[in-house]
Parts: C-alpha cells; structure tokens; sequence
C-alpha cells in the first residue's frame, strides 16, 4: 500500500483500496501487478495475427532469435497486420453499437462539414469511397501472409476512417436538446436510497422495470447509478459515480445494494458482486429481475457493511455536449483561439486521474479551450474543470462521438486549424485505437498516452508515419507510459 499514489490521484479512492486491502477484497490492481510482465512479444507487435494454426510464430524483438515465422512471414508485415487486425475489430465494435441500423451499406461517409475532407481522404487511400466491403477486404488480406506491409497499413487507414463514418450519430430533429445534464462523483453514495449500481449497456426497459419495482418495494424508493459507464436512460444520463477504474472499487464499498449488469460489462464486476453477496441481474429477463428485487427487499439490512461515508457535497454537476452546432456556437462565444481534446479510457500503467486533471489544468491555464470524453471527462470533472463557475470550464463530450463531435464543431465553424491536436490519455477497447487513427487518417494531430504494438518494426512505424503525413495528420505514441508533462509538450509544441 505504500504505492498507493501510483494507483489513483483520489483520496477517497485510495481510501476504498485500503479498506478492500484490509479485507482480502482483490481488486483489478491485484491482477494487474499479478500479470507484469506481460507479453512482450505482443506489446511490441511481433506476434503473428494471422489466421494460421501452424504457429504461433513470434519474432525476437532484439535480433537474437527467430526473425520470421513459419511462412517467412517478416517483422514488418507482422507489425502491419497486427495493426490491421486491431483496426478490423475496432470497426467490427463500431457495428455492435448498433451503428448499421440506420446506414445504407453501399457507402459510409460523415456528413457536412467533414465529407469532403472523408471523401478526399478515401480517395488518397486508393479508393473513392468507404464501404461494409472494408470489413470482407481486410478479412481476407488476413488470411494469409500475401500482401505488403504498405497495403496493410492502407487498409487499417481506411478502416479507422470508415469507424468515424459508423460512429457519426445521425443529425439531430430541430427542437433536440443540444446537452444533457450529468452528475458524477462520489457524493452519490452518500444518499439513503437504495442504489442500483448500472454497468456495461442494459436495455433501458430492464432498467425501467428495475426501478418501478424498486420504487414499489423500497420506501425511499431506488436510485440507478452508472459505475463507470455513460448510460443514457430517458432522454437523459445516469449519474455516474466513479470512472471505469473505479467500478471495482465501489462495489467494495457497501454502498451498492443491487447490480445491473448489462453486455460489456467487465467479468470482475460480476465475480466480486457474488463474492460481496451483492444480488446481480445480468442475463435474467424482466419478470426474474422483479423477482430479485424483491428478494432483495427481504434480505435489506442483514449483515454488517463497511463504514464508507463520503462527502455528500462530492458532486459535480455540468452539461454534457451532444450537438456539433452547440458545442461551436458554444466556443464561438469564447476567446481562445487554441483547442485541444483530451479524453479516453483509464489505464492501469497510470496513476487515475493523473493524466486528464493536470494536463487540462495546464492547458486551461495556458487560455487552450478543452474539451473531454470518457473517463478521462469524469476524472476533469470531479477536479471541477468542467463546473460553470470556472471562466472557461472544460467542455464535456457525447462519449459515443467523443472527439469527432468537436472536430465537426470546428471544421463548421472554420476553426480547424485551432485544433491543437487530440490526445487518448487510454485504449480500453479496439474500437477506441481505429477512431485514433481515423482522426490521423483525416490530417489530424493524434497522440496516445499508452504503448501501441508498433514498436517491433521501425519500417513499419515510419511507414504508417509516411502515410499518415500524406494525408497531413499524425499518430504520436510512445514505447513507455507516457508522463503528464510529455502530453503537455506533445500539445505546446504545435
């Protein structure tokens, strides 16, 4: 515990963690140190992605032992598939979200002010548009070993561009709200209601049941809060208590008397919440979710729970932008010329919090407008960067579009030059690594603060740097955890 500092920048987090370590509770810190070293091999890229069974073939990253794999496959082309093989998942998440609904499957483009700059884009990448074929051409070049490292890289760029394309909400009706109201932080825990806790994405007829039933049951009735999670929930968003590193770490705390568990939800949540004797519905229907429920109101107030009591003025509250044409008519009123986006998932090799609050500071304090999404937004707002008492708080962004809302906003506003660049302080999913790159790919200045799989091929990095300049944007990113004074330069040295 003496490194508690290096796990979360919050003190009533590191309390959590201490309590947990008291009471034999392992936390997803526990399996993170548990698990170092991790596959080196596959950190630097030199683990063969393909669909072969006559491997696994790896190559030695310091020229000592095998430089190709069975087929004569080379570092090279390894690192290139490798990062197509992450973008193809990436696109096939986009997907899952539901995305193809309400898309005709000939074509995929974002819309005005952007198509033309996708368009043009495309048609460098060696083709004149975007379209589902992305998905069974990059299948294919995955087969087997056959194409050039070039080609490869080409495909992942068209594939991080057809990403942006699929996660592009349509534009809203006239007379839509323009932003959400949300409240995060600890402070949530302190009311005497029972609390549903919400992770992944439940369908919102299970949560309407749960808290019906719940408002029946209970007579304070029943409160849903998202533990990590952006759950949009009648026109609105759940509160959020804590950021996806800090699910765990709640549910430790007593203060969760049910779990709704929807698909993405990590499977440490649902492990620790039957190891707590928390009552979990996950996969159960309605009807059996009524049914725990009231369960759950037989069995109120047996046993003992820790004694956490945070702060219940530990919230904050702000506007989460969810229109393009908000957000501009929103920065246009401000006097920064400079932007930069900051945002992404929490990663473990960082201390929480650390990266997002002190960068967004700086920034701020350099007159940079700043704007957020994902965990890195809640971390800013619990530090009270994105309050309406700051002069010019940090703008807070629709997680699902996240840094394309603002880039949208700007080219609308003919401000994309002031964009300074966009900064993923994590990767939690595939997902989140094609929309960095289809940023690039749109002549983008991109950084990611964690380590990518490219290090085991410089032709292949320097390929992909080609590429990427071509198109006029960039992908920074480092062979170490990266430091809060490294993204702070990456953005002042534009």
């Amino acid at each position: 515990m003496e490194t508690i500092h290096l796990k979360t920048v919050d003190p009533l987090s590191q309390d959590l963690l201490k309590s947990a370590f008291q009471r034999g509770i392992k936390l997803n810190w526990d399996r993170y140190e548990k698990l170092q070293p991790q596959d080196g091999f596959l950190r630097v890229g030199l683990s063969c992605p393909y669909g072969c069974l006559q491997g696994p073939c790896r190559i030695d990253p310091l020229g000592r032992g095998p430089d190709r794999g069975l087929c004569g496959l080379d570092r090279d082309r390894m690192v290139a598939a490798l990062l197509l093989r992450l973008t193809l998942n990436g696109v096939l998440e986009a997907m899952d979200d539901g995305a193809m609904g309400s898309r005709k499957t000939a074509g995929i483009s974002l819309s005005s002010p952007l198509d033309k700059i996708f368009s043009k884009a495309a048609k460098n990448l060696g083709g004149e548009k975007v379209s589902i074929e992305e998905v069974s051409r990059s299948a294919f070049y995955l087969s087997r070993p056959m194409e050039s490292p070039e080609v490869l890289i080409l495909q992942a760029m068209r594939l991080g561009a057809m990403a942006l394309g699929l996660l592009e909400k349509p534009k809203s009706p006239k007379g839509s709200p323009g932003s959400l109201s949300f409240k995060v932080g600890y402070g949530l825990l302190a009311q005497k209601k029972f609390l549903i806790g919400v992770c992944g994405r439940p369908l919102a007829k299970l949560l309407e049941t749960v808290q019906k039933e719940a408002s029946r049951s209970f007579q304070d009735g029943g409160d849903l809060v998202s533990l990590g999670d952006w759950i949009a929930f009648k026109d609105s968003l759940l509160p959020c208590v804590c950021s996806s590193g800090e699910a765990e770490l709640v549910l430790s705390s007593g203060k969760i008397d049910l779990l709704i568990a929807g698909p993405g939800t990590d499977p440490s949540m649902i492990e620790l919440s039957r190891s707590l004797n928390i009552p979990l519905i996950s996969t159960q229907g309605p009807k059996e979710a009524v049914d725990i429920v009231r369960r759950t109101r037989e069995k109120a107030g047996a046993g003992s729970k820790p004694s956490f009591a945070p702060d219940p003025h530990l919230i904050e509250e702000t506007e989460v932008i969810v229109s393009a044409d908000q957000l501009g008519a929103t920065w246009k009123k401000e006097a920064s010329g400079k932007v930069a986006l900051l945002g992404g998932a929490d990663h473990l090799q960082q201390s929480l919090g650390w990266i997002p609050g002190e960068v967004a500071f700086s920034l701020r304090g350099k007159k940079y407008g700043v704007a957020g999404w994902g965990d890195a937004a809640l971390w800013m707002m619990k530090r009270g960067l994105a309050s309406s008492k700051q002069t010019s708080p940090v703008r807070i962004l629709d997680d699902r579009e996240g840094p394309l809302l603002a880039v949208k906003a700007l080219a609308g506003s003919g401000r994309l030059k002031d964009l300074k660049g966009v900064c993923f302080t994590g990767l939690k999913s595939c997902r989140d690594l094609a929309v960095a790159l289809g940023l690039a790919t749109l002549g983008i200045r991109v950084c990611v603060a964690v380590s990518l799989p490219l290090w085991g091929s410089e032709g292949g990095r320097k390929l992909l740097e080609e590429k990427l300049g071509a198109q006029g944007g960039s992908l920074t990113h480092f062979d170490h955890p990266a430091q809060a004074e490294e993204i702070l330069d990456w953005f002042l040295k534009n």
